[in-house]
Parts: C-alpha cells; sequence; structure tokens
C-alpha cells in the first residue's frame, strides 16, 4: 500500500515560506493498492490531489464535515467531470445526512455551484457505521470516537500489503484511551494520528477535541503500532517547530515505535 499526504493541517490553511517542508494545506490523505484508491477526508488538500485522478470511480472516507476536512470539495476537479464517479462514505453531520451537509455547504452564501445538482459527477453517498466495509482492495473498519462535544470517525484501512489507522481529530477523557481508538490501531503498520498539541500546549485547549503527540504516542505504543505519523499540524506551527515536536517524540517512544510528522508531497510518501 501506498500513503501519500495531500494535507495535513488542521483547522486553516497555512500559507507562508515557513510552512514549505510540511504543506500548507488541510487534511487530504490518499492511499493506493495497485490500481485502487481510497481517499481519506477532502480539506484543501484535495484539490491538487484531484488534479491527478483519472475519471473513474473513487471512494472518498469523511472523518467528520467540519470545514478543514470538506472545503476542497467545492474545488475537487473529479466533481465536474461526467465521466466520473464519486462514491463518499460519511458521518451525518449534526443529525443532518451526509448528502445535505455537503449541498450545503455550495448554497449561494457560500459558493456559485449552488447546489449538488449543479455538479457533473456521479454522486453516490454512503452513510457511515460500525459495520466493516469492503472497498474495492481494502477492508475497513470504522468507530465513532470523541471529538470535542461531536465524534470523528476513525478508521481502520486493511489492504494486501498491509494496515493504516486514521484516527484525526479525536481528544481521549482523562480516564484513558477507548478500547474502539485501541482496536483500529493494533498491530498497524501505519498509524495516522492527531497530535495538533505538544504537551504543554494541550491543558489549556483541554475539551477542544484534538490530541497531544504524548497521547499519540501513548496509543500507538498501547495498540502496538509500527509507525507513527503525527498528523493535523497546528497551523501555525511552523516547520522548525514541527521538527522539534517530532524531536520530542521520537525521544519519548519506545524502540518499537518509529514516529515522523505527516508531509506534503513526495518526500512524505509512506509505502507499506
Amino acid at each position: 500500500m501506498r500513503v501519500r499526504f495531500w494535507g495535513a493541517r488542521g483547522s486553516f490553511v497555512a500559507a507562508g515560506p515557513q510552512f514549505v517542508r510540511y504543506g500548507g494545506n488541510t487534511s487530504c490523505v490518499e492511499l493506493t493498492e495497485g490500481e485502487h484508491r481510497l481517499i481519506l477526508d477532502l480539506g484543501s488538500g484535495a484539490i491538487p490531489l484531484g488534479r491527478t485522478l483519472p475519471g473513474k470511480r473513487t471512494h472518498v472516507l469523511l472523518s467528520h464535515t467540519h470545514i478543514d476536512h470538506i472545503q476542497g470539495f467545492p474545488f475537487f476537479a473529479p466533481v465536474f467531470n461526467p465521466a466520473a464517479k464519486l462514491v463518499i462514505h460519511g458521518p451525518r453531520g449534526a443529525g443532518k445526512k451526509i448528502e445535505r451537509v455537503l449541498d450545503e455547504s455550495l448554497n449561494p452564501d457560500y459558493s456559485p455551484l449552488y447546489s449538488l445538482s449543479n455538479l457533473s459527477a456521479k454522486l453516490d453517498f454512503q452513510h457511515l457505521g460500525e459495520e466493516p466495509l469492503v472497498i474495492d482492495a481494502f477492508d475497513v473498519t470504522c468507530a465513532a470516537l470523541p471529538h470535542g462535544r461531536t465524534v470523528s470517525w476513525g478508521f481502520r484501512v486493511e489492504g494486501g500489503t498491509g494496515t493504516v489507522a486514521y484516527l484525526t481529530d479525536v481528544e481521549y477523557s482523562p480516564q484513558g484511551i477507548p478500547e474502539s481508538a485501541i482496536s483500529l490501531a493494533r498491530d498497524a503498520d501505519l498509524l495516522i494520528h492527531d497530535a495538533t498539541y505538544t504537551p504543554d500546549d494541550y491543558p489549556p485547549r483541554a475539551g477542544w477535541g484534538h490530541c497531544s503527540w504524548e497521547h499519540a504516542l501513548a496509543l500507538a505504543e498501547r495498540a502496538g503500532a509500527k509507525r507513527l505519523a503525527l498528523f493535523h499540524h497546528a497551523p501555525d506551527r511552523t516547520d522548525d517547530e514541527v521538527d522539534v515536536l517530532v524531536a520530542m517524540a521520537r525521544n519519548a517512544a519506545g524502540k518499537g515505535t518509529a514516529v515522523i510528522a505527516a508531509m506534503e508531497g513526495d518526500g512524505g510518501v509512506v509505502e507499506i
């Protein structure tokens, strides 16, 4: 399996020379297994990804519908291609079906597209639940995890060559990491995990729905994940500051867990 990060930031796009190495786009990850492809979230990173995609069926898993995870959707090239079919697996946002959330994001107050009906691609919406999914070459396990006052869905994606766990926009209670999160990450070849904060940043932001690298590492080690990719970088955290954060996590990690930071572009590609 090949993992490429097209966007690894959280909250909003980071622009400027101090955000070049890790990239400034918001959450979007591409998994490929042979000719099969699965996209995780449609943040602004989906915009450059969309320009590379052929006009055929593409599956997307949305962790949740906060704006930084869907803001690339109106600019995602496949939606304007009549030969393309886009299958979007998403949660209900504030009790609304995923198609209604995305349709409302295109209303004329926000977008000249006005509604989903003006998009050219064939759109198929599937609602996430706890039941496992088989998507082409991928077996997917889903679990709803705490994200402040709402939830974010975590995914375990198993392919022919390995397993990726994707847990972004999560925060664990003081009682500990839930078993559902541990199960998703169990023995994963790569765990992509929210690491918005340092341990010093986190206390005044407890309850905001995000983790520090310390929480991410605790899950990786408890679940036996082989590699941990720190993800959802704070939008004001510069490349040099991400370097420091990674160094702290590596110094704290045991020998069984390798730590990297999610990085846009060819330099951040992970082969499993």
